[in-house]
């Protein structure tokens, strides 16, 4: 693993992040030590090293996260929502995942709708009873939106609440 130099350039991310999936957990805590400048967390899996190691690798050469994804992950920290849980519009490309009833589902989304399974939806509402044959608002069921209360503005639970 020593022939991963810090800083990396964009040029030498793809072989530096090929160079991660053989290395040995060895390897990967001497890199971790390299470029985080302190001692893994003990238990971390080879697997989770990897992915972490990569993301910082991958903000090295390409300067970091984008600065709404600061803010958004700053808000997460201090309890309030992300603005990118309300209201999100998805773009081609993305790919929605949710598991239901321990089968794992995932989506993505095209131009005019969605994919799953090689067959185009035209709204998540659609997958959302395709998967689980009830239904089910959409975005809601993959998680993308959130309740606001009237009474203060925070956020709540979308589950409906039984009269009393």
């Amino acid at each position: 693993m020593s022939v991963i130099v810090s800083p990396v350039t964009a040029k030498e991310l793809p072989a530096t992040l090929a160079a991660l999936e053989i290395a040995d957990r060895a390897d990967l805590l001497d890199l971790w030590g390299n470029l985080i400048g302190s001692p893994a967390p003990k238990n971390l899996s080879a697997p989770f090293l990897r992915r972490a190691l990569a993301f910082e690798l991958q903000c090295q050469a390409h300067g970091g996260p984008k600065a709404r994804t600061l803010e958004d992950l700053s808000r997460i920290a201090a309890g309030s929502i992300s603005h990118a849980s309300v209201g999100t519009r998805l773009r081609p490309g993305a790919k929605l995942v949710r598991e239901w009833q321990g089968r794992t589902w995932t989506v993505e989304v095209i131009d005019g709708g969605f994919l799953m399974g090689g067959e185009r939806y035209a709204s998540l509402t659609a997958l959302a009873r395709k998967i689980t044959g009830a239904r089910w608002s959409g975005p809601r069921f993959f998680g993308l939106t959130v309740e606001v209360r009237a009474d203060d503005g925070s956020a709540a639970s979308s589950r409906r609440r039984k009269a009393a």
